[in-house]
């Protein structure tokens, strides 16, 4: 028998997904306004409208409100890993999950574009940067599960899938940020898709 979802849990759920997403919109606002390094935890605190505690409770550090939004692409990508069938394709593997991610941007231009123009403005944050060691070895799984590659040959063909798509949002955020992500992925996949290795199940 299922069991029955907590209404007050949900609800103080969602209540804490809202705060985040005002402090991540209020932050964003001014840090093109005033500049990353000129704004305070507690400014932006003050023009949310919460108190200091609860700012510091979603965010511990001005970089982890922007970094916030990348990290958001990794729950998209998740999500889509999550969903694929156990026989899928390698090239369905990676095709859904990049370009769900993709999508996710797309829906987000404005708050994504903000991003990238702070970490251009921050050498702090640059160092931190959008590709991490988290989508490395979200690209690798991937491969491994759904490829008949071995460990080095998935680790190098997953650093030149993330080197590619980092490439490509560069490009998008240097050129105005307000073209289609996902029709620039499709593209992008579409150029990579000979160096795939065969898939797990050949």
């Amino acid at each position: 028998m299922a069991v029955a979802s907590d209404p007050v849990s949900s609800l103080r759920e969602r209540r804490h997904r809202e705060t985040k997403q005002l402090l991540v919109e209020v932050a964003f606002d001014l840090f093109v306004e005033e500049g990353f390094a000129n704004v305070s935890m507690e400014e932006v605190a003050q023009a949310a409208g919460v108190s200091r505690s609860t700012m510091y409770r979603r965010f511990p550090t001005k970089e982890a409100v922007v970094l916030e939004v990348p990290r958001r692409w990794l729950a998209a990508f998740d999500d889509a890993f999550g969903a694929l069938p156990p026989d899928a394709s390698l090239r369905d593997a990676v095709n859904g999950t990049t370009l769900a991610v993709a999508a996710h941007i797309d829906r987000h231009q404005d708050v994504v574009r903000t991003a990238y123009e702070i970490l251009g403005r921050s050498p702090s944050l640059q160092q931190s940067g959008l590709a991490t060691t988290a989508w490395l070895r979200r690209i690798v799984e991937v491969f491994e599960r759904f490829s008949a590659a071995d460990a080095e040959a998935s680790l190098v063909s997953a650093g030149a899938y993330l080197g590619a798509i980092d490439a490509m949002m560069l490009h998008w955020a240097a050129t105005g940020g307000t073209s289609s992500v996902t029709d620039s992925t499709t593209r992008l996949l579409s150029r990579l898709e000979p160096i795939l290795p065969p898939d797990r199940t050949r």
